[in-house]
């Protein structure tokens, strides 16, 4: 019977897909259960739970074939019932099956242990009435009952592995079946998104024709846009160029025409012929001539006043004299005189100081006069007059201004249409070619400082080429507003916070020029150097003396290989040492900063002030400077008044960098 348990669960569990498995499961257990008990009373009773009730009571063991028979039918026939009912219901699976078959394993064993102490009980009732005759048959019961009880263990193993197995391989089944769904759907998703894709891909590439297409069109509008614009470049050139010129040329025009007015209230120069020798001098105009009569005519009235004041202090009566109330009549007359005479001198002192302030006006007017008509002359003397257009560029308009060796232009720029300074550097002809090269080799090294530097508060320089062999041209940013020096000969003095608004934009800019990889040195700011601009805006420019410091210079400084230039009156005083090469450093920009700011609030330098920079150099002005003094008038804050002392320190060791002194607070604004 073992071996038949082998067989059929060997078969169970090589063919897991077999349907008729429920089936051949249950005739294996009612074959298992028939052999091991012959009781035929409670062979209904396997099914149910009344068969645990009933296993005590006793049983008549028989090996008949026909209640083995039916033991098997029943068993069948409930099983098969039992496998059906689950076959019926839909959401059963495998896992069903073989929990059914585990119960009926155990009530197989449970069954055999019944039927083994029904055994039991009938062979003690058996030996009992028969004795010792029957000893025999006793012990072939035992031996038959360890025998079957030996079956059912070996049935139980087989069992327990054959469910083990089942166990592991009705899940793959189910798993298999349930991928291979999984796989067909996927596949089906898969195929609805390639014909997705495919779809895209159709309608992207008939984007791409499209875009392709009006790719084509756009080049081709591009290209004949191109063609347009270079067939047109030279009308357009020639048409803005005429418009300039002709801009230019009415400015020209009202410029002098303003001049010869202004020379006619303000002045003109004259030429002065003495024997041989002719020079100019200066003849005032008929406003000048007004005020100056003016003043004349006060100042005899004055003195006319003053005259009478004493006469009448001569004709003031002798108290000593008799006529008492006569006497007081006069002298009440004396005394109501003289306060005339002085409210008249008041007056007229009032009128004075007008006159005076008004002279002043027309004095700075003058100035101005004299500088345009400067401008005036240098223009018509100059071989760039003519609206000539540079590097074919740079159209230039009107003159700016005149140095010692170049030229300041304003230019137009006709390819990024901005107004632009183009200075003109021009070579003396009558100059060596050693000096030549050397003023050439000093214009490359100031560009060279110069393109790199990049700031608001620095004016920008745009470009540099050759006109000629004597000539070459440097393009700057275009500044329409004054100079600081023009500003300061208008307006001397400064309200305190225009003058502190001006240098806290230039030490803007000394920062910026002190926080590059390579420190820059100005050495030349002064207030021909500090421009503004239409909003302003002021900007540090003229790079020409400034000193690159190398990454080895010490704390001390640099050695300064071109003394004697600059402007005197705006460098320190270790500029002027003759004894040995002079070390500087930013603090060299420190002290002149401090002087532009003490002439901004003072109307005048604090050393050597109408000195020539001869006389200064000549008397050692700057080397004396050891302290500098602060006029009572105008009144200047205390603040003011430190921050300028600490600029003009003359220990070049104690005095602050420009780093150092831009953490003053006169220099930081923050909100009230």
């Amino acid at each position: 019977m073992a071996d038949d348990m082998v067989i059929h669960f060997a078969s169970n569990s090589s063919n897991q897909s077999d349907q008729s498995l429920p089936t051949k499961i249950a005739k294996l257990e009612a074959r298992m259960v028939g052999k091991a008990s012959s009781v035929t009373s409670q062979a209904n009773s396997w099914s149910s739970p009344a068969m645990f009730e009933n296993v005590a009571e006793p049983a008549t063991v028989s090996s008949d074939s026909d209640d083995d028979d039916n033991g098997v039918e029943y068993l069948i026939q409930a099983n098969t019932q039992k496998r059906r009912k689950l076959e019926d219901d839909d959401s059963s699976t495998s896992f069903d099956h073989v929990e059914t078959a585990a119960d009926t394993g155990k009530k197989m064993v449970e069954n055999t242990e019944t039927s083994k102490v029904a055994s039991d009980g009938n062979r003690r009732k058996q030996s009992r009435s028969r004795g010792q005759t029957n000893s025999g048959r006793g012990r072939g019961s035992r031996v038959g009952d360890q025998t079957r009880l030996q079956a059912v263990s070996a049935s139980n193993d087989l069992f327990e592995n054959s469910y083990k197995k089942l166990q592991d391989s009705l899940p793959k089944e189910q798993l298999g079946h349930n991928g291979q769904t999984a796989s067909e759907e996927e596949i089906t998703t898969l195929r609805a998104k390639i014909v997705a894709l495919e779809e895209e891909l159709r309608k992207s590439r008939q984007e791409a024709t499209d875009y392709q297409y009006r790719c084509q069109q756009l080049e081709k509008e591009l290209k004949d846009l191109k063609d347009y614009e270079q067939q047109t470049k030279p009308k357009r050139t020639k048409i803005m160029s005429e418009l300039l010129i002709s801009v230019s040329k009415a400015e020209r025009q009202e410029a002098r025409m303003k001049v010869r007015q202004e020379s006619l209230r303000l002045g003109n120069v004259g030429v002065i012929r003495a024997g041989t020798i002719i020079s100019e001098a200066w003849e005032d105009g008929q406003a000048l001539k007004d005020l100056n009569a003016q003043l004349r005519n006060l100042l005899e009235t004055k003195e006319a006043i003053e005259r009478q004041r004493k006469l009448l202090k001569k004709r003031q009566p002798d108290k000593s004299d008799g006529g008492d109330v006569e006497g007081g009549l006069q002298e009440e007359d004396s005394f109501i005189q003289d306060e005339i005479y002085k409210s008249r001198l008041t007056s007229i002192k009032r009128e004075e100081d007008m006159i005076m302030r008004e002279r002043d006006r027309y004095e700075l007017e003058k100035g101005r006069l004299i500088r345009e008509m400067k401008r005036i002359r240098d223009e018509d003397g100059s071989r760039f007059n003519n609206f000539q257009i540079l590097n074919h560029r740079y159209a230039l308009l009107n003159l700016l201004g005149k140095g010692g060796f170049s030229e300041v232009y304003k230019a137009f720029d006709l390819v990024d249409h901005r107004y632009v300074a183009c200075k003109l550097h021009g070579l003396n002809a009558q100059w060596s070619e050693e000096k030549k090269q050397s003023y050439i080799r000093h214009a490359i090294r100031e560009y060279n400082i110069h393109k790199t530097l990049v700031h608001h508060h620095i004016v920008r320089l745009w470009d540099i080429f050759e006109i000629d062999q004597n000539t070459f041209c440097t393009v700057l940013e275009y500044c329409s507003g004054k100079d600081l020096d023009a500003v300061l000969k208008a307006t001397p003095v400064l309200p305190e916070r225009e003058a502190r608004i001006i240098i806290v934009q230039v030490f803007q800019g000394l920062i910026y020029l002190n926080k590059k990889s390579q420190r820059i040195i100005h050495y030349d700011l002064k207030p021909g150097n500090v421009l503004f601009d239409e909003l302003g805006v002021a900007k540090v420019t003229d790079f020409g003396l400034s000193k690159i410091v190398e990454d080895d210079v010490g704390s001390q400084g640099m050695e300064l290989t071109s003394q004697g230039a600059g402007t005197y009156w705006y460098l320190p005083p270790e500029c002027f040492e003759l004894s040995k090469t002079p070390l500087i450093s930013s603090r060299v920009d420190v002290w002149s900063a401090g002087i532009l700011l003490y002439q901004m609030l003072f109307g005048k330098r604090p050393f050597g002030h109408d000195q020539t920079q001869e006389r200064i150099l000549r008397e050692d002005t700057i080397i004396k400077a050891r302290k500098v003094e602060f006029p009572t008038r105008p009144a200047v804050s205390n603040e003011a008044k430190e921050f300028i002392r600490r600029c003009l320190t003359y220990n070049q060791a104690e005095r602050p960098d420009v780093l150092t002194i831009a953490q003053d607070p006169y220099l930081t604004y923050t909100k009230k």
